[in-house]
């Protein structure tokens, strides 16, 4: 059943993120405070190089702040960083997994088959219509109560496009840069380190767990978009919804000045798909 895709592909992707085992090593990264340490479009950075991530100017002073007051900055700039480095690597690592399975992706999500044909070589994508199983809404004061076996509604009507869309669009995130905290947040001496460490691998924890949330929202919303379409054909074959309709008009040669069209074509939608009560006209679904 492809709308199993959901929890297998979750799944997969998420069993592809193990924990990454520290280096204790200490590495000075070549890195302008004003500049990201990573790009969109570099592979992003490993949880070992955050941790023994150290200033880029070896004099800066840390303006002698009692421990207490310093502690809590570089607690808060360490859960910064991990998260957003986690968040970064993760989104890294779920493009890599949605490569490997493109081609599985393009057969479940195939969007053109969906799609109506319009004049001038254009395209209408279907409405998204939605469906509620076993309604109530109960009135604010108690009295009355309107209970369905089923809703449809239609959150998205059709409409014109050039292309299909794809699960290209939904799915792929740009993992971003990753900017390095201030030099006198970085921890200078084997007391900061440790709480570096610790509070940057919570950050991290945190910034991984945000890429698989953000994934499988992702992934949601387009199983619940495909489906909507495919509902719309379902209840279009059964009459319970009407088709869409666009007219051409030729305008043949337009423009004039600086500019001329010449075979100059106009589509419109001139009447969209709407619900259609009249159940006399309703035909059964085939099998």
């Amino acid at each position: 059943m492809r709308f199993l895709l959901t929890t297998s592909l979750c799944a997969i992707i998420a069993a592809s993120g193990a924990f990454i085992t520290p280096n204790t090593a200490h590495a000075v990264l070549p890195v302008d405070k004003e500049e990201p340490i990573t790009t969109g479009e570099e592979r992003p950075l490993e949880l070992e190089y955050i941790f023994s991530y150290e200033a880029v100017d070896e004099d800066v002073q840390n303006e002698e702040l009692p421990f207490d007051i310093r502690a809590e900055a570089i607690k808060e700039a360490a859960i910064s960083f991990g998260a957003r480095g986690g968040l970064a690597k993760r989104t890294y690592e779920i493009r890599q997994e949605l490569d490997l399975r493109k081609r599985y992706l393009n057969r479940v999500f195939n969007f053109t088959q969906l799609l109506v044909s319009a004049p001038s070589g254009l395209l209408i994508e279907p409405p998204i219509v939605t469906e509620s199983m076993n309604s109530m809404l109960i009135d604010i004061d108690g009295q009355t109560a309107a209970v369905s076996d089923k809703i449809y509604n239609i959150i998205r009507n059709a409409h014109i496009v050039s292309a299909p869309r794809t699960w290209h669009v939904y799915l792929e995130r740009e993992w971003g840069k990753v900017m390095p905290p201030p030099d006198i947040l970085v921890p200078q001496n084997d007391r900061e380190r440790e709480l570096w460490v610790k509070h940057s691998a919570m950050g991290w924890e945190y910034g991984w767990q945000q890429a698989n949330d953000i994934f499988k929202e992702d992934l949601s919303r387009l199983e619940s978009d495909f489906r909507g379409m495919i509902r719309y054909r379902m209840l279009l074959a059964q009459g319970m919804i009407s088709p869409p309709y666009a007219l051409q008009v030729d305008r043949g040669i337009t423009g004039g000045g600086d500019q001329m069209r010449i075979g100059d074509r106009a589509v419109q939608i001139t009447g969209v798909p709407e619900l259609m009560t009249g159940a006399e006209t309703w035909k059964p679904a085939s099998r």
